[in-house]
């Protein structure tokens, strides 16, 4: 601003200084023409041009002045529409961003919340349809996998809850129920995946394993295997048995590859399979939770289905998969948790069944 009027006092200083310039030498010049003094041709003294004087330049500089500054303060006025302008533009700018951000927030949001309800109805449907094929006569592997189990006591948990009845009463034999396993429901459960190792430290061998071709290998697993528990019992597993362990199943595993062509199909499937579980258990030894499938936090109790049920949902056990020796125990259960499950739906009510479909991919046959 002070750059500004300093420019304009410069310049009616300089008006100002034309102005008396003009006033003493301005307008035309003296001379004789028509036998006497005149100016500009005229025949006599006169004026060739205009002499407005010192005050005339005066006043001819003070217009200037005004006139720049006049043009000044409308420069000064311009360049603030100009900037007001900018500002609107950039705020309608701003808010139209805010208003299509809010909308693309709504539409995320409703997206999010039609994808979420999608992958419950499919949930919903996936579970109703397991639970349809699990209690009219599954295939075998539903049961033995535990698939059937849990999708039947699942539900009767629900029921139970929404109904506050129980089911009749069905008895159940203890050594049964011994040989159903159970987990926490987690992956690194130690006995999510405990088949062939059984609670009181010994290995359970199918019968073509126990033939003398396997007996030195088999000897040596059931000395380590036990070691190995007594360690997990005492929390005190060291790393060289441990190592020795695995490095024993995986000689087991080798083992059985090299006598493909000595054993019957059956046998040999058998045998792979136990092999495979094997390894599965020795790896989950080594977890924070081995302890409690030998303490007997992962064993089934109670002398009814329904006590054992109050005992798993209590517990927050579910039924996890059985070793070869284990099949027929899992159908004396299966059919006893069957029939629990059938008197309850008369008392409480059946729930409505979906539609039927194919059944849960998720499982392979074995």
């Amino acid at each position: 601003m002070l750059r500004g009027i300093r420019n304009l006092f410069t310049i009616g200083l300089l008006a100002l200084v034309a102005g008396s310039v003009s006033a003493q030498f301005g307008g035309g010049t003296y001379g004789l023409t028509g036998g006497g003094m005149g100016m500009g041709g005229m025949g006599g003294m006169g004026y060739g041009g205009y002499f407005p004087g010192a005050y005339g330049g005066f006043m001819q500089g003070m217009a200037s002045v005004t006139n720049a500054n006049g043009q000044y303060q409308m420069q000064i006025q311009q360049a603030r529409v100009e900037q007001q302008q900018a500002e609107q533009a950039r705020y309608k700018s701003r808010l139209d961003w805010d208003k299509t951000r809010i909308e693309e927030l709504n539409l995320r949001s409703q997206e999010a919340t039609a994808n979420r309800e999608y992958r419950e109805n499919i949930r919903d449907q996936s579970r109703q349809e397991t639970l349809n094929w699990s209690r009219d006569n599954p295939p075998a592997h539903y049961i033995y996998e535990g698939v059937a189990l849990n999708a039947i006591a699942d539900q009767i948990k629900k029921t139970q809850l929404d109904s506050s009845m129980r089911g009749p009463q069905i008895l159940i034999d203890q050594d049964i129920l011994n040989r159903i396993n159970v987990s926490d429901g987690t992956s690194t459960s130690a006995s999510a995946s405990l088949g062939v190792i059984k609670a009181n430290g010994s290995l359970n061998w199918p019968v073509i394993m126990r033939s003398r071709d396997f007996e030195p290998i088999r000897k040596e697993l059931d000395q380590q295997v036990a070691a190995a528990i007594r360690m997990v019992r005492s929390d005190s597993l060291e790393a060289e048995p441990y190592t020795k362990l695995q490095a024993e199943t995986d000689k087991l595993q080798k083992y059985i590859d090299s006598m493909v062509g000595d054993l019957r199909p059956d046998d040999y499937i058998r045998a792979n399979r136990f092999a495979t579980s094997l390894q599965k258990d020795v790896v989950l030894l080594g977890g924070d939770n081995a302890k409690k499938y030998f303490s007997g936090d992962y064993k089934l109790s109670g002398s009814s289905v329904g006590e054992v049920l109050e005992n798993v949902f209590r517990s927050g056990l579910k039924f996890s998969a059985a070793g070869d020796a284990d099949r027929q125990a899992y159908n004396a259960f299966y059919n006893a948790l069957l029939q629990y499950d059938a008197g309850l739906q008369q008392l409480a009510g059946p729930a409505k069944p979906a539609a039927p479909g194919k059944g849960p991919a998720f499982l392979p046959e074995p």
